[in-house]
């Protein structure tokens, strides 16, 4: 504590030393002025202090793109170079845009007091206090100070922008000239002749550099210290034996098992994948990296210490993912559902492709680090992207176009994509595009094709394997038999009806994440940055400006590719939607479908809108346009739009749903989908009849199941007059009771309807408990009163008397009656009796 106080002491005087220096120092002698200088006033006065290190602030940000752009002056830079820049101007942009948001608060708080001071007086109103004068006028300049740094943030801003923009442009156009730039094409006679010429220098080139590094590595160590060295190099990667048998043993696909779970095969798919990929590329990068570290390594050999790195890299991550999923010698082991011979030619060709792309990319190397001339490099890449299509096309050419190993016995029950096909189909145009482009003269894009194909393949691989583990593992694991739902139940407090509600919505976040992760990974490799880096090949092509929107065939394809891709991961989202999530939950049918349904309309509008603004169609500009044809519209497409709000409403206000038996006029049926435009009903006899939704909504329509799927049959029945009243209604409530579909409560009814002479009018209203049944119920119901009716013999009675018809007075026009004289005829006026 004695030395705690000794300290505390020492660190106070330091910190009073400026102080009573400041307090003894003798005030600079002014002279006295000879009269009172008027105020000045506070527009003189100086800035407030956060607002002068705003100022500050701002001065820095516009020094550091004052040099950025002399930077950029410069016709010789790189991309690297250009990369670098945007990443300065990055930082200095967020420091422009944080002096924004700090000052616009400010402004908004000095307008406030401004406000609350009020004008200033006029000429008529009596003088106000001084104070408030000044008070005004301080925060009049403070509001003016804080104006015009806002202004300058803003400009600033608006700069980097346009910095960041015109660099994009740069890297794209600089991208374009190294992608697209001809050259020798392979098939040209003199190509070969010139690498034949330089073959032996470049050999003997190679030799002296390994010569030379050889030499280093034996100065720098010497006796038995140089043996242990090489012989440590070689027991590195001799070390990928046991590790192999190793891994392979602790988790080792088994062919006794016979049908392993879709988990315990995406398990061992990937630690399959692991075992094969990770030991031989953890090796060799721990030599490079050790001989770089230990500075053994030149700067010629760097490259190509760093191609063999990437092509073990390359080969050991195709061998593991092929091998991984595939399975060859463990087909009950296998993800897809395909045969023996495809899996081992699938994994035959994305070893091959991957050994040739890397021992290409290492002659490559090879050639940079002894300063091979262009045509060796454009042989050496041209051949290998060859050669990789080569391979790549006639190994999916044997493995053919139905390599599928499920057997379906009668027609198909379900249409399910042919995703093998189309991969397959999607490699062969990857193929031919790499050999065009090799013998058109274009080495460099085939090669840059090729492998974004290879990595691209890569990366959907690995989404496909993470998305099926996650989706088993989630369904494994949140069931409430499973020791981690049963703890989630337990120590959470889960339901056990939510539980598997949450684990297919855990699911669903998780496969949208890893799918996030893939297209990004898909778009890294041509330089994804902000948000305009995936379309660098727009600049290869074209286009026509219309005002500030340039149209071209690039854009106008990849505009079609946004939308479709947005399309169907929309689609994607109801088909989960449909099939997984919303069955799990208590909405009724229609709920759902309305969901659905208007999911889609979001996501139509969604991707509309993406794909519109990448062609620099923004909504206000579509709103000019749509106000240009307003008139056309509103006559040519009425209906469409009166029937498309009309679906809405019908979707939202839930009157009519997918599911329920309507009468619309002459038509009843089912509703079976709500579209945009119409609704489509299925009737009893399996028709379709398409209604248009306005329809619906301005007519008259009558909902069977709105409330409830009950429905109530009426029976009308005949009987002859001489039967009993009691035994009749004896006889339709025992009718109605006997059949099983008739509900017991409400009770059937039997009413009293009419009587005449010879006949008793019945009806019999049974109730029952789903509409669809009352067809089959009432048919029922018809053949059981018949049957019973004829065994009472109400039906039978004594037959009806004629109807007579009486002319009077047809005597006096010569008509006589059979069997009856003339003058039996009464005589009276003409009437029909």
């Amino acid at each position: 504590m004695k030395y705690l106080a000794c300290v505390l002491g020492i660190m106070t005087l330091l910190a009073m030393t400026p102080t009573r220096a400041q307090t003894q120092a003798p005030p600079p002698a002014t002279p006295a002025p000879a009269k009172a200088a008027p105020a000045q006033p506070a527009a003189t006065a100086a800035p407030a202090p956060d607002l002068a290190r705003l100022a500050d602030t701002l001065d820095k940000a516009n020094a550091a793109l004052n040099n950025i752009s002399t930077g950029l002056e410069r016709h010789n830079q790189s991309d690297s170079d250009l990369a670098g820049a945007r990443q300065q101007i990055g930082p200095i942009a967020d420091s422009v845009n944080t002096v924004t948001e700090r000052i616009t608060p400010r402004i908004a708080e000095i307008k406030a007091r401004l406000d609350q001071l009020g004008a200033p007086p006029d000429d008529k109103s009596p003088p106000e206090n001084p104070a408030v004068t000044e008070e005004r006028t301080a925060q009049q300049q403070s509001f003016s100070n804080a104006d015009e740094l806002l202004k300058r943030a803003k400009l600033l801003s608006v700069r980097a922008e346009q910095m960041k923009t015109d660099i994009s442009a740069r890297r794209r156009a600089l991208f374009t000239r190294s992608l697209f730039q001809r050259s020798t094409s392979i098939a040209n006679a003199k190509l070969w002749t010139d690498v034949w010429r330089e073959a032996p220098g470049n050999i003997e080139d190679i030799g002296s550099l390994f010569s030379d590094w050889a030499s280093r590595i034996s100065a720098r160590f010497d006796g038995w210290r140089l043996a242990a060295f090489w012989l440590g190099l070689a027991a590195v990667f001799l070390a990928y034996i046991p590790l192999a048998v190793l891994a392979k043993r602790v988790l080792a696909r088994s062919s006794a098992v016979e049908k392993p779970g879709r988990l315990l095969k995406i398990l061992g798919a990937w630690w399959i994948a692991l075992v094969i990929a990770v030991p031989p590329v953890a090796l060799t990068y721990i030599v490079v990296f050790g001989l770089d570290a230990a500075d053994l390594t030149t700067l010629r050999l760097q490259a190509v210490f760093e191609a063999i790195g990437s092509g073990v890299l390359r080969i050991a991550v195709a061998a593991g993912i092929a091998r991984g999923l595939f399975a060859p010698t463990r087909p009950n082991w296998r993800v897809p559902p395909i045969g023996d011979s495809a899996a081992a030619l699938l994994v035959g060709v994305a070893t091959a492709v991957a050994s040739i792309v890397s021992a290409t990319r290492l002659c490559e190397a090879f050639n940079d680090a002894v300063d091979g001339s262009l045509s060796f490099s454009v042989a050496t890449r041209g051949l290998g992207a060859l050669m990789a299509a080569i391979a790549l096309a006639v190994g999916l050419w044997r493995v053919g176009a139905d390599a599928t190993d499920v057997d379906c016995f009668g027609p198909a029950l379900t249409r399910r994509w042919n995703w093998f096909g189309i991969l397959r189909a999607a490699a062969m145009v990857a193929a031919f595009v790499v050999a065009i482009g090799v013998f058109v003269g274009y080495p460099t894009f085939a090669s840059f094709f090729l492998d974004q194909a290879l990595w691209t393949t890569a990366v959907v691989s690995l989404y496909f394997m993470a998305s099926i583990l996650v989706e088993e593992a989630i369904a494994t694991g949140f069931k409430p038999a499973a020791k981690f739902g049963h703890w989630l139940i337990n120590r959470i407090g889960l339901q056990r009806d939510s539980l598997e509600l949450v684990g297919i919505l855990l699911s669903g976040v998780l496969r949208l994440t890893l799918l996030i992760v893939a297209v990004i990974a898909v778009l890294a490799p041509w330089g994804l940055q902000s948000t305009d880096v995936p379309f660098d090949l727009r600049s290869a092509f074209f286009g026509f400006k219309i005002g500030d929107v340039v149209i071209s065939p690039a854009s106008i394809v990849i505009a079609a590719v946004i939308f479709g891709l947005v399309s169907a991961a929309i689609r994607g989202l109801q088909g989960w939607l449909e099939s997984s999530l919303l069955p799990h939950t208590t909405l009724d049918s229609g709920l759902r479908n309305s969901i659905t349904t208007s999911l889609g309309y979001v996501g139509f509008i969604l991707a509309a809108g993406l794909s519109l603004g990448y062609l620099g169609l923004s909504f206000e500009k579509l709103a000019i346009v749509a106000g240009a044809l307003s008139v056309g519209i509103g006559f040519g497409l009425q209906s469409i739009v009166n029937n498309f709000v009309s679906g809405l409403i019908l979707l939202w206000e839930r009157a009519v749903r997918v599911g329920d038996w309507i009468i619309v006029g002459g038509d009843q049926g089912f509703v079976r989908r709500i579209n945009v435009r119409s609704t489509e009903i299925e009737t009893v006899d399996r028709a379709q009849v398409i209604i248009p939704n306005s329809s619906l909504i301005t007519g008259v329509v009558k909902n069977l199941v709105r409330n409830d799927r009950s429905g109530r049959i009426v029976i009308a029945v005949t009987v002859n007059g001489a039967a009993d009243p009691e035994k009749v209604r004896e006889v339709l409530f025992a009718a109605a009771r006997g059949n099983d579909r008739v509900l017991k409560i409400p009770a059937p009814q039997i009413f009293f309807t009419g009587m005449s002479g010879s006949t008793l009018s019945f009806e019999l209203a049974a109730f029952v408990a789903d509409v669809e049944i009352m067809t089959r119920v009432r048919s029922d119901l018809h053949f059981e009163i018949f049957k019973q009716f004829k065994e009472h013999k109400f039906f039978d009675g004594p037959p009806v008397d004629p109807q007579k018809i009486q002319i009077v007075g047809a005597e006096k026009l010569g008509f006589q009656a059979p069997g009856r004289s003339a003058q039996d005829q009464p005589g009276a006026s003409a009437a029909v009796s």
